[in-house]
């Protein structure tokens, strides 16, 4: 079945499996408040979207947004 998209058809792509060429670092903030939620460095799209979930769960009324930095969180 395709991806649909606004009722319309996305194009067929195919999944890519290997890590990212290099690290996104980051850290991920309450919109509202600033405070700083949870940070990490990876070079997996997976392992980002998990801990911004997982975030979330910790947080439940926080509003999420991540900054990129040009090098380690920490």
């Amino acid at each position: 079945m395709a991806d649909r998209w606004n009722g319309q058809e996305l194009p067929e792509r195919k999944p890519l499996q290997q890590p990212l060429a290099e690290q996104i670092h980051y850290r991920l903030y309450d919109r509202r408040t600033r405070q700083l939620l949870s940070f990490n460095s990876t070079n997996s799209f997976s392992s980002l979207v998990e801990d911004i979930a997982s975030t979330q769960r910790e947080h439940p009324n926080a509003r999420i947004f991540g900054v990129r930095y040009d090098g380690p969180a920490y």
